[in-house]
C-alpha cells in the first residue's frame, strides 16, 4: 500500500477547458498588446515603447507560480480595472488603424475573454474584503468596464460600415407640399401679396442670346440647385425639392432624415447651404449625406443614386469622405475611402482602385493632416480633378493622370518650379499645383511658387499642358514683371474643372485657346466665371457675373462677347439687404434673392430662343 505524506502537494490538473480558456486569455492579451502599441506607434517610438512596457508589466502580474498563485501579488482591483482598461484600448486602437473585418474579429476576441474572465475579475476584486467592500469594488469595476465598453463600442458609430444605415433615413414623396409648392407662371400672382420688384423685372425681360425669359416662379430660396435639361433639384437644409423644368411642377422631393444634412439656418432665419451634396449626373440625381462626424470620427457618409425623373432610389454606396463629379463624365465619379476609387454612376460598383505607391505623389510628403487620429486615414492628402476622360490626382508639385474609364495610369510627373518674379523667395519657399483643367484635347495644370500653403505668389504662376498621351503640349510662363494680369486660374484650391468651350478655357480677365496656350480674347471687363458643378457651359456661352455691378452675365467663348442677365441686385431691391444667387443649368438660369424683410423668391428664365 502506498502512503501519502500529508505536506506533499501535487500540482492542479489542467481540465481541456481550462487549457482552452488560457490559451483564449493569452491570445487576447497578445492582440491586445499588439493593436495598443501599433496605435501609439502613430505618435512616438517613445510612446510606442512605453505603451509596450505597461502591458508587459500588467501580463507579467497574471503570471502564476506551479501552486497556482500570482508570481507577483498586487491589489486584485488593480489587475482587473488593468485588463479592462488594455481590453478597451486595444478595440478602440483596431477600429482606428485596422480594417473594418480585421477590427470586428479583434472586439469579438475581447468580447469572450471579457465574458469567460468575469468570475475570475470578482474572485479578484472581492478577495477578504467585508461587505461593503466588496460591493464598492464590484461597483468600481462595473462602472470601468461599462465606461471602457462604451468608448470601444463607439468606433462602430463612426465606422464606414455604420454608414450602411444613413441609407435608409432618406424619404421620397411624389408631388408637392407645403414645404416644396408647385411653382407659377409670373402672370398668375397676386399683385397685392405677391408684389416685388424681382418678379416685375423679371416678367419684363424679353431674352437675349445667353438667356431667355422667364419661365415660372416659386415663393423660397433656391440659391443652391443643380439639373438637367428637363427637371431642376433645389437644396434646403434637410431636403430636396425636385422640379419640371418647363413648368415648375413638382416631380418629388426628398427628406434627408438627418438634420442639417445639406446645410444649417441660423438664428436669424438664413440659411447656409452646402455647395457640393447634390448633383445631377445626366438621369441621375446623385445626394451626399455627410451628417457632423467631429474632429475624432471615422467617415460615416453616404451615396444615394436617385433617378431625377420619378425619385426611385437606384443604390447607395457608403464609408467615403470625398466625392468627385464632373458634370460632364456621366460614366464615371469618384470617392475617397483610404484610397481614390472609380464607380460605376449606374449601380454604385467600383470599377477600379487608383495606385499612387509607384507615381511622383508617392515621393512628396503629404501635409500634415488636421483630422483626429480616428479620422486622419479616411481624408486624402491629394486633391483630384475628374474630367475629359481621366482624373488627375495632385499632391504639393506632383500630378498623377489616370484613364478615368478603368483607373490605369497614363503619366506622372513632378513639375519644375516656376521662375523667379519680382517678389523676394526665401529659400523655405516651395511650390505646388492649384488647378487643374481637363478637356479631351489637353490637361493644364496652374503651378505656383508659395511662402506656405496659404500664400502663395500669383504674379509667378505658371501653366503647363500635357496632350492625353503625357507629353506635353506648351508651357506658359508669367507676364513680365509690373503686369497688372496674371495667368492664375483660381485661389488655393483646386477651383473644381475649369470649363472648356470651342476649345478656349478662361478666367477672369482673358481666355486661352487649350491647344497652344495663346491668348484667345479679352471680355470687355473682368468676368468671374465660378467652376464645378455649379457652372454649366451652354451653347457656346460661359455663365458668370461681373465683377463691376455685380450683375449676372453670359460670355460668348467664341470671341468674349458679353450678354446681360436679367437681374440685377441693387436695382430690384433699393436699399434693402438683398442677395442674389443665379445657377446656370441646362434647362436655363435660376435666380434666386433672399431679402431680409420678406419671403424669399425664385425666378425660372429658359432657353434662349434660336432667334435671339
Amino acid at each position: 500500500m502506498t502512503h501519502e505524506s500529508p505536506n506533499t502537494s501535487l500540482p492542479p490538473s489542467r481540465r481541456p477547458a481550462s487549457i482552452g480558456l488560457a490559451a483564449l486569455h493569452a491570445a487576447t492579451l497578445l492582440v491586445s498588446l499588439l493593436a495598443v502599441v501599433w496605435a501609439l506607434g502613430v505618435f512616438s517610438l517613445i510612446a510606442a515603447l512605453v505603451g509596450a512596457v505597461a502591458v508587459l508589466t500588467l501580463i507579467a502580474l497574471r503570471l502564476p507560480r506551479r501552486d497556482g498563485t500570482p508570481l507577483v501579488r498586487a491589489p486584485g482591483l488593480l489587475l482587473v480595472i488593468g485588463e479592462i482598461v488594455l481590453f478597451g484600448a486595444s478595440a478602440v486602437a483596431a477600429w482606428a488603424l485596422w480594417p473594418t473585418p480585421v477590427a470586428v474579429g479583434v472586439v469579438g476576441l475581447v468580447t469572450a475573454d471579457t465574458v469567460f474572465r468575469l468570475r475570475a475579475w470578482i474572485r479578484l476584486v472581492d478577495g477578504d474584503r467585508g461587505r461593503l467592500g466588496r460591493i464598492g469594488a464590484r461597483t468600481a469595476m462595473a462602472a470601468i468596464a461599462m465606461a471602457v465598453l462604451a468608448g470601444a463600442l463607439s468606433p462602430w458609430y463612426w465606422s464606414p460600415a455604420a454608414g450602411a444605415a444613413l441609407c435608409a433615413r432618406p424619404t421620397v414623396q411624389q408631388g408637392a407640399d407645403d414645404v416644396w409648392p408647385d411653382a407659377r407662371p409670373l402672370t398668375q400672382r397676386d399683385s397685392r401679396r405677391e408684389d416685388s420688384a424681382m418678379l416685375d423685372a423679371a416678367e419684363e425681360f424679353e431674352g437675349n442670346a445667353g438667356f431667355g425669359t422667364a419661365a415660372w416662379w416659386v415663393p423660397l430660396w433656391g440659391g443652391v440647385a443643380t439639373g438637367n435639361s428637363t427637371s431642376v433639384a433645389m437644396v434646403d437644409v434637410d431636403g430636396i425639392g425636385v422640379y419640371d423644368a418647363d413648368d415648375g411642377r413638382v416631380r418629388w422631393t426628398l427628406e434627408s432624415g438627418i438634420d442639417g444634412a445639406f446645410g444649417r439656418r441660423g438664428d436669424d432665419g438664413q440659411r447656409s447651404i452646402h455647395g457640393d451634396r447634390v448633383h445631377a449626373l445626366g438621369e441621375t440625381l446623385l445626394v451626399h449625406l455627410s451628417p457632423d462626424r467631429g474632429r475624432g470620427a471615422l467617415p460615416k457618409d453616404a451615396l444615394l443614386a436617385f433617378d431625377m425623373e420619378t425619385g426611385e432610389r437606384l443604390w447607395c454606396a457608403v464609408g467615403f469622405t470625398s466625392l468627385q463629379v464632373d458634370p460632364d463624365t456621366h460614366d464615371r465619379i469618384a470617392v475617397f475611402d483610404g484610397s481614390w476609387n472609380l464607380l460605376n454612376p449606374d449601380d454604385g460598383r467600383t470599377v477600379a482602385t487608383l495606385d499612387i505607391d509607384q507615381t511622383s505623389l508617392a515621393h512628396v510628403a503629404p501635409e500634415e493632416s488636421r483630422m483626429g487620429l480616428f479620422s486622419a486615414a479616411y481624408w486624402p492628402t491629394e486633391r483630384a480633378v475628374l474630367g475629359g476622360g481621366r482624373i488627375v490626382l495632385t499632391r504639393g508639385p506632383a500630378i498623377a493622370v489616370y484613364d478615368s474609364a478603368v483607373g490605369s495610369p497614363i503619366h506622372d510627373a513632378t513639375l519644375p518650379a516656376p521662375a523667379p518674379s519680382t517678389r523676394e523667395l526665401d529659400e523655405e519657399d516651395g511650390h505646388a499645383v492649384y488647378n487643374v483643367i481637363l478637356d479631351e484635347a489637353a490637361t493644364v495644370v496652374e503651378v505656383d511658387s508659395h511662402d506656405s500653403r496659404s500664400s502663395r505668389n500669383y504674379q509667378g504662376t505658371e501653366l503647363i499642358a500635357f496632350d492625353p498621351s503625357g507629353e506635353e503640349l506648351w508651357h506658359r510662363t508669367a507676364p513680365e514683371p509690373g503686369a497688372d494680369w496674371s495667368l492664375a486660374l483660381g485661389d488655393y484650391g483646386l477651383s473644381g474643372v475649369v470649363q472648356v468651350v470651342d476649345g478656349v478655357f478662361a478666367k477672369s480677365d482673358r481666355a486661352f485657346h487649350i491647344s497652344d496656350g495663346s491668348d484667345a480674347w479679352e471680355p470687355e471687363y473682368r468676368i468671374g466665371l465660378p467652376s464645378g458643378s455649379r457652372h454649366v457651359v451652354r451653347d457656346g456661352f460661359l455663365y458668370g457675373h461681373a465683377y463691376k455691378g455685380g450683375r449676372v452675365v453670359a460670355v460668348d467663348a467664341r470671341n468674349g462677347d458679353i450678354a446681360a442677365g436679367p437681374l440685377k441686385a441693387d436695382e430690384i431691391e433699393q436699399g434693402a439687404d438683398v442677395f442674389l444667387s443665379h445657377t446656370g443649368l441646362p434647362s436655363g438660369n435660376l435666380f434666386t434673392q433672399s431679402v431680409a424683410n420678406r419671403p424669399a423668391e425664385t425666378v425660372m428664365f429658359g432657353l434662349p430662343s434660336p432667334a435671339d
